[in-house]
C-alpha cells in the first residue's frame, strides 16, 4: 500500500470519528480480500472502502470498485462477521479522497454503496 493510501485511510478514520463513528478495524484482510475501515455508529456497522484519486487525476475513484471487488468486500465481511456476529444493520460504504499528501479532502462519501446479499 502505497503511503498516501494510508494517510488517506488515516483521514477517512478521523473524519468518521468526528461524526460519532468507533473504528474497530483498519485493514481487516483474509487470503483474498481486505476491507479498509470498519466502522460502527449505534446500531450500524459499515464497511468502508477507501479510494484515492489526486487533483489531476481523470480517473473517476468510483469506477474501480467493480462487481469482481465487491465480490471481494463481502468475502471479507463475511470472515469478518463470522468471527463478530453482527447485531443491527450491515451496509458496505465508500469514501473518495482527494488532493494530494498533507492535503486531503472527502470528495464523495456514499452509504450503502452497493448492497449485496450477504448470508
Amino acid at each position: 500500500m502505497s503511503e498516501i493510501s494510508r494517510e488517506a485511510e488515516s483521514f477517512v478514520c478521523l473524519w468518521l470519528e468526528k461524526r460519532g463513528w468507533n473504528v474497530e478495524a483498519r485493514n481487516f484482510r483474509t487470503r483474498r480480500s481486505e476491507i479498509d475501515i470498519i466502522a460502527r455508529k449505534e446500531d450500524v456497522l459499515s464497511f468502508v472502502e477507501v479510494k484515492f484519486a489526486s487533483d489531476s487525476s481523470a480517473t473517476i475513484a468510483l469506477d474501480k470498485i467493480d462487481s469482481e471487488k465487491q465480490a471481494r468486500i463481502v468475502h471479507a465481511a463475511s470472515a469478518y462477521l463470522s468471527k463478530k456476529p453482527p447485531s443491527g444493520q450491515i451496509r458496505f460504504d465508500v469514501a473518495v479522497i482527494r488532493g494530494s499528501s498533507m492535503n486531503l479532502r472527502m470528495d464523495t462519501y456514499l452509504e450503502d454503496a452497493f448492497r449485496p446479499d450477504l448470508m
